[in-house]
């Protein structure tokens, strides 16, 4: 009789703790992968833009530099070299909303004379075409990964 009211005293004990220590399932916090935005953007007009700064203005250069990046990530649905322009089809990211998976899509444009490049991102609940309302900046989501390396690869003016 004592070991099982001791027991009980002890499963009492691990309940209020589990209770006061949040053990609830939560919301898992984002860590953003771009450190100049938010790891959850609210977005109210879809695509969400955002700017890679360049140093280099030899146009060649980045549109090729753009074209492997890109491409190695994501398939190029539309490309346009004489105006700078790019776009990627749907792609499987592993950012989840609840119980959602999503995909991104992206659209480049290059703007060598003012220095940047436009990266706009779209992104939507895999298999269907409503977008999600906010845009992950984590390292799941595969667009900064574009981000983060035509950044890297761009930032010497050479």
């Amino acid at each position: 009789m004592q070991t099982k009211r001791f027991s009980l005293r002890w499963l009492a004990v691990a309940v209020a703790v589990a209770a006061t220590t949040g053990c609830a399932a939560k919301a898992p916090v984002r860590v953003a992968a771009i450190a100049s935005l938010p790891a959850e953007i609210v977005v109210r007009e879809w695509p969400y833009w955002v700017d890679i700064p360049i140093q280099t203005t030899n146009a060649d250069r980045v549109w090729r530099t753009v074209i492997d990046v890109v491409g190695e990530k994501s398939a190029i649905r539309i490309m346009d070299k004489e105006g700078g322009y790019l776009q990627t089809e749907w792609r499987s990211s592993d950012v989840r909303f609840g119980q959602y998976l999503t995909e991104e899509r992206m659209t480049i444009r290059i703007k060598t004379s003012e220095g940047r490049i436009r990266m706009g991102i779209e992104s939507r609940y895999r298999g269907t075409t409503n977008l999600t309302a906010t845009l992950v900046n984590t390292a799941e989501a595969g667009w900064t990964a574009v981000y983060r390396e035509l950044q890297q690869r761009l930032e010497s003016g050479s």
